[in-house]
C-alpha cells in the first residue's frame, strides 16, 4: 500500500514523481534512529580495529597490540526538510523498537515541515561492527572485521516535491505552478560485509616515519534503489490531473519483495546481489624521538613511539554493489502525458504499478523496463583528510575533512563534513570536545568519552536535549577488549613500559 500524503488515510493513487519522492521519504525516514565517522573512536590512537573505516593505516600506528571488538554501534540520520517540533521532542520515545513520532494532523506541531527550503538533502547510517579483531606485528599490521550496513541519502530534492508529498495533491496551493527540475537523486542500500585490513610501516628515518594501509571487503547486498531525475517539467492543474510535459528519468531497485504479491519478505535468497570495496590509507607520523631500533623478543613488547604530529589521507569506500536478483531499472527519457483521472488509480502490486505507469508514457506496459536481470549502485565514496597533534602530555588536537566523490552514475551521496576536536587522552580514560560543519554549513557540538574498553559519544549533542526543533539524531558506541603495546601477559618486558595496561 502507498501513501499520497501523511494527513490522509492510505491510497493507492500516485503519480511517477510521487513515487519517486514516496520511496525515498519512507526509505529515508523508516530507520529514523537507525554517527557517521564517530570521531571519538577513528581519531583515537585507541581505536584499533574501529579506525580502520576512516584510514585503514591507522591500525599499525595505533597504541594497541592487540584489539577484539565485542560490538560497536554508529546511528545517524540527519536532514533539513522534516523536522520535530522542539515542545514536542521525546527522546525516549524516539528510541524504541517502534519509533513514536508526533503527528502532522495539526500544522505547526508536531511533525512538521521547512517550506522555505530549496532542496532537500539527507543522510541516514546505521553501522554495525560485530566481531572483529586487530594485531599489530612491528611495522605490520593485519585484522578483520564484519560489518552490517544501511545507508539513505537524498540529495537535492526540490523542496515543493517535499511538500506536495507531506500535505498531498488536494494542497492547491501548488496547483497552476510549473516546476522545472534538473537532478536529484534518493539511493538507499542495505548489506553486510567481512572485511580484510593491513597496514605497513614502510619507512623510517629518525623522527620520520610513513606507513600505508587497505581494506579489502567482500559485500553482501539485502536491498538497493536508486531513484535519478535528471529533468523534469511538469504542472499540477488540479487534484486529479497532472500534465508532465517533460521526464527524463531512472529508478533502479532490488527488494526482498514479491512484486507480484507485496509479500514481505519474499521466497528468495536473503542476500540479493554481491560486490567488493576497498578502502586506501596513507599517514606520515613526526615522532618525538628517532625510531626505536632494539629488538625484540616478542611483538607484544614492542613500545608505542609518541609523536609531535602525524598526518593522514584516505579514499573510502571504492566499490559497488551488484543486486542480480528482483532487480528492476526502469528509464523514462524524455516522455510526456496529459495525465487524467489519477485519484480514481489503483495499484495490486509493484509489478502492477510498474505497468500502469509505463503505460501512460509509452502506451505500452512492458517498454519503461530497460533491464530485469541486474542493477548495481555504487558505494559512498568520500576523500578524507585527518591530523593529530599531540601538543601537551595527553592532549591532542585533532582535526578531520569529508569530501564525497562522484565516481558512478548510480552511488550513494556521502555527505561533507569538516571537524575539529580537542582530545585527552590516556591508557585508561579519554574524553574528546568535537566541533563540526555537516554539510560544510550546519555547525555541530559534540562529545565522546572512553573508560578503559567502553567508549560513548555523540557529534551532535543538541539531538539529546531538546534544545531546537529535531532534524536529526548521532550517537555512536562500543564494546571491546584490547592489549596495549608494550605489554604481554607471558613475559616481562626488560624495558620501560611507557603504556604499561591496566
Amino acid at each position: 500500500m502507498i501513501t499520497n500524503s501523511i494527513h490522509s488515510t492510505p491510497t493507492t493513487k500516485l503519480i511517477l514523481l510521487d513515487f519517486f519522492l514516496v520511496i525515498g521519504y519512507i526509505l529515508f525516514f523508516a530507520g529514523y534512529v537507525k554517527s557517521q565517522e564517530k570521531s571519538g573512536i577513528s581519531l583515537s590512537n585507541f581505536g584499533g580495529i574501529n579506525s580502520v573505516r576512516l584510514n585503514p593505516s591507522s591500525l599499525v600506528n595505533s597504541k594497541i597490540y592487540y584489539d577484539i571488538n565485542i560490538v560497536s554501534g554508529d546511528i545517524f540520520t540527519e536532514n533539513n526538510f522534516l523536522f520535530i517540533h522542539q515542545n514536542d521532542y521525546n527522546l525516549k520515545g524516539f528510541l524504541n523498537r517502534t519509533p513514536q513520532i508526533p503527528s502532522a494532523e495539526t500544522s505547526g506541531e508536531g511533525l512538521d515541515y521547512n517550506a522555505n527550503i530549496e532542496f532537500i538533502n539527507g543522510f541516514e547510517q546505521t553501522d554495525i561492527l560485530g566481531p572483529s579483531f586487530s594485531i599489530v606485528m612491528g611495522n605490520h599490521a593485519t585484522g578483520i572485521f564484519t560489518r552490517a550496513v544501511t545507508m539513505t541519502s537524498v540529495k537535492n530534492l526540490p523542496g515543493y516535491l517535499g511538500i506536495l508529498f507531506f500535505e498531498g495533491l488536494k494542497y492547491d496551493t501548488l496547483h497552476g505552478i510549473e516546476q522545472n527540475y534538473k537532478e536529484f537523486e534518493v539511493a538507499v542500500s542495505g548489506w553486510w560485509e567481512i572485511g580484510l585490513s593491513y597496514a605497513y610501516t614502510f619507512k623510517k628515518i629518525r623522527q620520520h616515519q610513513w606507513s600505508l594501509g587497505i581494506n579489502a571487503r567482500r559485500l553482501f547486498g539485502y536491498s538497493g534503489v536508486h531513484i535519478a531525475n535528471y529533468d523534469a517539467n511538469y504542472t499540477i492543474i488540479d487534484t486529479e490531473t497532472i500534465n508532465i510535459k517533460n521526464l527524463n528519468a531512472e529508478i533502479r531497485y532490488s527488494l526482498p519483495i514479491d512484486y507480484d504479491t507485496n509479500e514481505f519478505p519474499d521466497n528468495g535468497r536473503t542476500f540479493k546481489g554481491r560486490g567488493t570495496a576497498f578502502d586506501l590509507g596513507f599517514t606520515y607520523r613526526k615522532n618525538k624521538e628517532s625510531a626505536n631500533s632494539k629488538n625484540y623478543r616478542n611483538f607484544c613488547e614492542e613500545v608505542f613511539e609518541d609523536y609531535i604530529f602525524k598526518i593522514g589521507v584516505s579514499v573510502l569506500d571504492l566499490g559497488s554493489l551488484r543486486f542480480t536478483e528482483n532487480a528492476r531499472q526502469h528509464s523514462y527519457e524524455n516522455v510526456s502525458a496529459y495525465w487524467q483521472k489519477t485519484d480514481t488509480l489503483e495499484f495490486r502490486n509493484i509489478n502492477d504499478m510498474a505497468r500502469q505507469i509505463s503505460t501512460v508514457f509509452y502506451n505500452d506496459p512492458d517498454a519503461s523496463l530497460v533491464n530485469a536481470n541486474k542493477i548495481v549502485i555504487g558505494m559512498p565514496t568520500a576523500l578524507s583528510l585527518q591530523g593529530d597533534y599531540n601538543y601537551f602530555a595527553n592532549w591532542h588536537i585533532a582535526g578531520m575533512v569529508v569530501i564525497p566523490l562522484k565516481i558512478g552514475e548510480a552511488q550513494i551521496h556521502r555527505p561533507s563534513q569538516v571537524l575539529a576536536s580537542l582530545r585527552y587522552e590516556t591508557n585508561t580514560f579519554e574524553v574528546a570536545l568535537p566541533v563540526s560543519l555537516y554539510d560544510f554549513n550546519k555547525p555541530r557540538i559534540g562529545f565522546s568519552a572512553r573508560l578503559y574498553y567502553f567508549t560513548v559519544g555523540t557529534e551532535k549533542l543538541g539531538g539529546f536535549f531538546g534544545n531546537n526543533d529535531f532534524y536529526g539524531l548521532d550517537f555512536y558506541f562500543s564494546i571491546k577488549f584490547h592489549i596495549l603495546k608494550g605489554w604481554c601477559s607471558r613475559y616481562n618486558p626488560p624495558h620501560d613500559c611507557r603504556n604499561l595496561a591496566f
